[in-house]
């Protein structure tokens, strides 16, 4: 039986912190910590890449003068652009063996408080499948098919999905989009070609499909999480803000890691 699931609500972090955290909430359930759920804001925007993305298609020279941080994740998948305003970011850390051992089903299933957020707010979300051509991410460059953890309303993307399983413990965070600019993606990406009404074609956002704020939007989320844990409310302990600490200077804010 694992212990009662903990929830953070929305605070924000610079870019190696929110990665950091992560790991630090993993370490924590190696050690018997609880189960966590957060949701996250990134200050300044940034930008972040996957694990075995080429750092070549990183616009560095752009993303230094706009003052762009930029972080490779611990997952898989292509780059996003967090904005402040515009991403809802969420994680989920917990035990391997609180979900099914097909990566499939325990991405469906943590996937469920997502969709009922969305239906919350009265958007009917779906997750993807069809081979379709798609952005990859909320906010990155065009990929040929929507993943399986993809979740989309009406064939246009509205949140990206990534998962890593390492020690028995699962992290999963993915990023919902209140708004989009089209703007940042000509600027943080080294081959971004892609014409506006293209990208308007296969995303959307929570702020297209219904008038709601971004305040409202993350109640329903932060209710859905709550309903499907029944977690409480807390926060981090002082111990997993030292590590976090560490871990996101010595991983995340190192280029060997990030441009490798």
């Amino acid at each position: 039986m694992i212990n009662k699931w903990r929830f953070i609500p929305e605070e924000s972090w610079d870019a190696p912190m929110n990665m950091a955290l992560d790991m630090a909430a993993a370490r924590s359930i190696s050690e018997k910590g609880p189960p966590t759920i957060r949701i996250y804001r990134w200050k300044p925007s940034s930008l972040s890449i996957g694990y075995s993305q080429n750092s070549a298609s990183v616009n560095w020279e752009n993303c230094s003068k706009q003052n762009i941080p930029v972080v490779r994740r611990q997952t898989g998948g292509g780059g996003i652009f967090h904005d402040y305003v515009g991403d809802i970011s969420y994680s989920i850390i917990a035990p391997v063996s609180s979900f099914s051992t097909d990566i499939s089903k325990s991405y469906r299933a943590m996937l469920v408080p997502i969709i009922s957020a969305f239906e919350q707010l009265g958007i009917s979300a779906e997750l993807a499948g069809s081979a379709i051509p798609a952005l990859h991410a909320p906010s990155c460059y065009l990929r040929e098919i929507h993943p399986a953890h993809d979740i989309i309303v009406s064939g246009k993307k509205i949140s990206g999905n990534a998962q890593r399983r390492s020690n028995g413990v699962v992290i999963q965070h993915g990023s919902l989009t209140y708004k989009y600019d089209i703007d940042p993606f000509y600027l943080v990406f080294s081959d971004f070609n892609i014409k506006p009404n293209t990208i308007q074609n296969h995303v959307t956002s929570i702020s297209e499909q219904t008038n709601v704020t971004r305040e409202e939007s993350i109640e329903a989320l932060t209710n859905s999480f709550l309903t499907w844990s029944h977690a409480e409310k807390g926060t981090w302990t002082a111990i997993e803000l030292e590590q976090a600490n560490k871990i996101a200077q010595e991983i995340f804010s190192s280029e060997d890691w990030t441009k490798k």
